[in-house]
């Protein structure tokens, strides 16, 4: 296994604190002794990445390899993406469906309608750097349809159901 090489891991279990799943896969940043230094990348909350160690052993290299294109991209911007690293990725607590309160008034919430104390419904699993899609739309008491689907920092929600 080489530096920038793709693996998946095949056993979580070392690495359930860094909230890690059974085929989640990575990139090999660095070799140290027997073990791995791998970039994991968030699937749930986009934008979000660890570098941890890994031993050989839990993980498996894939055939498919990254575009040179990538690689450069990686070289050019390994310190950036070192020091910007979480210790563990963040579990999206909120589900697509939910029923969401939003707890803060905001001028970038505002401006399309939704103010402290409205209700809506997650419109997606997946978040993007913390930010998930909120549907606040409705039918106010004067029969006039309010509010919007937009994207709602994930602390600025409370969960209902």
């Amino acid at each position: 296994m080489n530096k920038f090489d793709l693996i998946k891991l095949i056993n979580e279990k070392p690495y359930i604190k860094n909230n890690l799943r059974k085929n989640e896969y990575g990139i090999i940043l660095d070799k140290v002794n027997e073990d791995y230094n791998i970039l994991f990348f968030n699937s749930e909350n986009i934008g979000e990445y660890i570098i941890i160690n890994v031993q050989q052993q839990d993980i498996v290299l894939e055939d498919e390899k990254l575009p040179q294109s990538i690689v450069n991209e990686l070289i050019n911007n390994l310190d950036k993406i070192k020091k910007n690293a979480k210790e563990n990725l963040t579990q999206t607590t909120i589900k697509q469906y939910s029923t969401v309160e939003l707890l803060v008034e905001n001028k970038k919430y505002n401006k399309y309608g939704i103010h402290k104390g409205d209700i809506g419904c997650v419109v997606d699993n997946k978040a993007i750097q913390n930010y998930i899609e909120v549907d606040f739309s409705k039918i106010n008491s004067d029969g006039k349809y309010v509010g919007d689907s937009i994207s709602v920092k994930i602390s600025d929600l409370k969960i209902l159901d």
